[in-house]
């Protein structure tokens, strides 16, 4: 089967916390979330976004165009380097009594990423343009102006297997059960390097709801579907096989 290579990366990348975030506090994923990467092959398209809807639409057009892909993400490093940019908030709502800013937002950004993705049933039109190396919008990772600054794309051939030992992010279900309880630990920096062998973030799926994904070195608890590609066994989210 043919399939679709992207490797991309930037300086900086930002993908916020759904439930986690405040007004003072912005936390960022760990690795580029499925709502992101279809944003961004979006933008490659030229597809409309949320901002582009009628009042008719029920979804975007680039998530009705995306809704048959299917996706692999092999992160660069387990778990990026991040630092913590502050700066005023300028809206204009929190101000005190002499009408100054007074809200400082401390924002998690992750530095230096790097992924390679994998993808399966990309409409024509969209394989042209990254074959192409053509954009119709800037395409960034998680905020405007955080620019994917490494892109590179190639045609390759995989064929499906069944495998316990995956080598992308896989579903939070196939892990194994007695190590679930690592999930309490994800924004613990010291006890993840620690383990040193995984990484949970989460997923946004517009059409089955929020779903828990993990990247680890571990075996699954299963054996699952997945396809070889580069001598790697890569859990395609997303899409059967």
């Amino acid at each position: 089967m043919e399939v679709i290579k992207i490797s991309l990366g930037g300086n900086f990348a930002h993908f916020g916390i759904n439930g986690s975030n405040d007004k003072n506090n912005r936390y960022s994923f760990q690795h580029i979330p499925g709502s992101t990467l279809k944003g961004l092959l979006g933008s490659i398209g030229g597809y409309n976004g949320w901002n582009q809807m009628d009042k008719k639409d029920k979804i975007p057009e680039f998530l009705n165009k995306l809704k048959d892909i299917s996706y692999g993400i092999v992160p660069g490093k387990y778990k990026f380097n991040s630092v913590i940019h502050t700066y005023s908030n300028t809206s204009g709502v929190n101000k005190n009594d002499n009408g100054a800013s007074n809200l400082q937002v401390y924002e998690e950004v992750l530095e230096n990423v790097f992924w390679d993705i994998y993808l399966l049933n990309i409409p024509e039109d969209l394989k042209k343009n990254l074959i192409e190396g053509k954009s119709v919008y800037p395409i960034c990772l998680g905020k405007r102006g955080y620019f994917v600054n490494k892109f590179h794309v190639e045609i390759l051939q995989g064929e499906e297997i069944n495998s316990n030992e995956i080598d992308s992010i896989f579903p939070m279900e196939y892990f194994q059960e007695e190590e679930e309880d690592i999930l309490d630990i994800t924004l613990d920096d010291e006890k993840i390097d620690s383990y040193n062998q995984f990484i949970f973030l989460y997923s946004e799926d517009f059409f089955k709801g929020t779903k828990s994904y993990v990247l680890s070195k571990n075996q699954l608890n299963e054996t699952v579907k997945a396809i070889k590609v580069e001598n790697k066994n890569i859990f395609m989210i997303g899409g059967n096989l």
